[in-house]
């Protein structure tokens, strides 16, 4: 059997799905590996160092034509790509159907398999093959260094001969694991964090980190329960969460937004008015930009300044740090994939697990029950 990874068209994404050491790993399982040329460049991995590790690189054309299993980060194959590859090949990546619907639509009809790990499911067994986890640890990390290089002061407190310079003052919204490692990463750069989410039950790993959790009094129709994700609350708790996090922002030098409810349009947890009145040279980071994002007036990919504060919208943080986020990337996808080899070296598409049941999209060209509509 022959796996191949493809070059990412997306002009933001730098990652690769394959890097030289889960290279070794597949040969190991016995299929070959092919490599489109420079696919790993962007990442830091040169194709010299890909056939060290006895892969083949190859032309484009070729790696779609030969490979049985193709992987990518989150690029979908348009009709260019389409029109080459072969019948019963197998796709897998993160392709982020709830924004991607319409693209994965145009693979409908084609005689191929399509499985996205956006919907692995949540279970202990799936952790190492959590490409959501782990590129939104990296993103939480990237984040804070995002947000210190924006910021025109130091973060830690600092005592020096001319003077005491005071620790900046961060919040973090959402404490999932972008949050968690938002938290901790400010911490060890000195700042005082505090950090807010509608689940109760993570205040203790809140302050485990070291950081300040902002508590919103829930009603009984709203208590929560040990939820893994977010869920949207009710217009009562809404208003009651919104003029908690005003209160603590206008105090803030960084806030780093996290917050996404899947399949739903990010709530928004900063108003214009809250911005407007806090400190100058405030600085804004929000990660649920995509989802429409947690702060008005973020706009996806760019800067934006109102008043005397700065709101950043990255585009794709993990890719900003591509070698160790493809390094992770990878190994989630091998340990998926790994599961599903058969003795007689193919890809049991037709198992019943449900690892595969709830991310397998599109089976032979047509839509199961997983595939979003929109």
């Amino acid at each position: 059997m022959i796996i191949g990874t493809l070059k990412e068209k997306d002009e933001f994404e730098n990652r690769v799905s394959i890097t030289p050491e889960t290279c070794k790993n597949y040969l190991k399982k016995g299929l070959r590996v092919l490599i489109e040329k420079k696919s790993g460049v962007a990442a830091s991995f040169t194709d010299s160092t890909y056939e060290e590790h006895g892969a083949e690189v190859l032309e484009r054309e070729e790696v779609l034509k030969k490979a049985d299993i193709l992987v990518n980060v989150s690029s979908i194959l348009d009709e260019s790509d389409l029109k080459h590859i072969k019948n019963n090949t197998t796709i897998v990546g993160g392709f982020n159907p709830y924004e991607n619907f319409d693209k994965l639509k145009k693979i409908l009809g084609t005689k191929i398999n399509l499985i996205s790990l956006d919907f692995l499911p949540r279970i202990s067994r799936a952790q190492s093959m959590d490409i959501l986890s782990s590129q939104a640890n990296l993103a939480g990390y990237k984040a804070v260094i995002e947000a210190s290089s924006i910021f025109k002061k130091a973060l830690p407190m600092m005592m020096t001969a001319a003077g005491t310079i005071i620790p900046a003052k961060c919040l973090i919204l959402g404490a999932g694991v972008a949050g968690l490692q938002a938290i901790a990463t400010a911490k060890r750069l000195g700042c005082i964090v505090f950090a807010f989410d509608v689940r109760p039950e993570v205040e203790e790993q809140v302050n485990s980190l070291g950081a300040k959790f902002i508590k919103v009094e829930e009603e009984s129709e709203n208590e929560a329960s040990q939820r893994v994700y977010a869920k949207e609350m009710g217009k009562n708790y809404k208003k009651k969460q919104l003029k908690a996090i005003h209160d603590v922002a206008l105090d803030m030098d960084i806030i780093i937004s996290t917050a996404l409810i899947p399949g739903k349009k990010a709530p928004i947890l900063i108003e214009d008015k809250t911005i407007e009145q806090m400190k100058n040279g405030s600085i804004l980071i929000d990660l649920a930009s995509s989802a429409g994002g947690n702060i008005q007036g973020s706009k996806f990919g760019e800067q934006v300044s109102i008043n005397s504060s700065i709101i950043y919208a990255p585009r794709n943080l993990p890719s900003l740090i591509a070698y160790d986020s493809s390094l992770l990337f990878s190994k989630n996808i091998f340990n998926f994939i790994s599961n599903f080899i058969t003795e007689n070296n193919t890809f049991d598409i037709e198992t019943e697990d449900e690892l595969l049941l709830k991310t397998l999209l599109i089976k032979s060209g047509n839509k199961t029950k997983n595939f979003y509509n929109g």
